[in-house]
């Protein structure tokens, strides 16, 4: 998908490296989670992947699409979407099926075909019957999964969810996440999940760590994730199990294996009786 791909920010009247190198590739179907601290350069990565930000350096194809091609915009953003940090920024009318409408009409989809649009994309998220309501009145994960459903409505190949948990309480958070994993489960979407929740990484196929604008590992949730190197070197704090599996192996009672969910770390301290 991508080789090489270099970025700087201009400030002052100087540069500032945001993305060194980068090499990333993302299969068909798959749920990839990119992570790291703040200033990484990973949303800075993913903002070019539907055009966001304008390739500098290296080389980069989506859905099949050279994204260098200025051409390509258009459809570029139709086929891979973006859902914010703050949906509050991505809303647009007064209504929540106005609002999803607004980017089918833009996209001059036929008017006899939208409002079945807006129906299956609010079903997708499980905002059903909320059609009428102002987007501004519902709570911090309905309005993330409403702007989702306006995502859905242009039926991507590829979703990105850049930093979309991140304004939400646990509730949202988990609403939010049991949504992109029936995405990826149940209607076959590419995914790409920026975040430093690393719990959230924990059900993706596939985990890329940033480290200052480079990729510093890639490889499963289970061989970065229970990596105390790699999460010291990345600033990252391990998931909860992980940090009880090295807590107890420090206090010199060691697992069978290292766990990576609530449920492998129940099973594995029931071992010990």
């Amino acid at each position: 998908m991508g080789k090489n791909i270099s970025y700087s920010y201009m400030y002052d009247g100087g540069f500032a490296l945001a993305l060194d190198g980068v090499d990333i590739s993302v299969g068909e179907g798959e749920l990839v989670a990119v992570l790291g601290h703040n200033g990484c350069g990973k949303s800075t990565l993913v903002k070019h992947f539907n055009a966001l930000l304008q390739l500098q350096s290296g080389e980069l194809s989506v859905a099949g699409l050279n994204v260098a091609d200025q051409k390509n915009v258009w459809e570029l953003r139709r086929r891979c979407g973006m859902v914010f940090q703050n949906p509050d920024n991505q809303f647009v009318s007064s209504s929540v099926e106005e609002d999803i409408a607004f980017g089918l009409e833009n996209y001059e989809t036929p008017r006899g075909e939208i409002s079945g649009k807006v129906r299956k994309a609010l079903r997708l998220v499980g905002m059903e019957g909320f059609e009428k309501r102002s987007p501004h009145m519902l709570s911090g994960g309905q309005k993330q999964r409403v702007a989702l459903a306006g995502v859905l409505a242009m039926e991507p190949d590829i979703i990105i969810f850049d930093e979309a948990t991140a304004m939400l309480d646990p509730a949202g958070r988990g609403e939010i996440l049991s949504v992109i994993r029936r995405l990826r489960e149940q209607e076959r979407k590419t995914v790409v999940m920026i975040s430093h929740y690393v719990e959230e990484a924990v059900f993706a196929d596939r985990v890329y760590l940033i480290h200052d604008g480079r990729i510093l590992a890639s490889g499963t949730p289970r061989e970065m994730l229970t990596d105390e190197e790699l999460m010291k070197r990345t600033g990252l704090i391990p998931p909860v199990p992980v940090r009880v599996y090295y807590e107890l192996k420090a206090a010199g009672l060691e697992l069978q294996k290292c766990p990576l969910t609530n449920e492998e770390l129940v099973e594995e301290i029931c071992r010990l009786n």
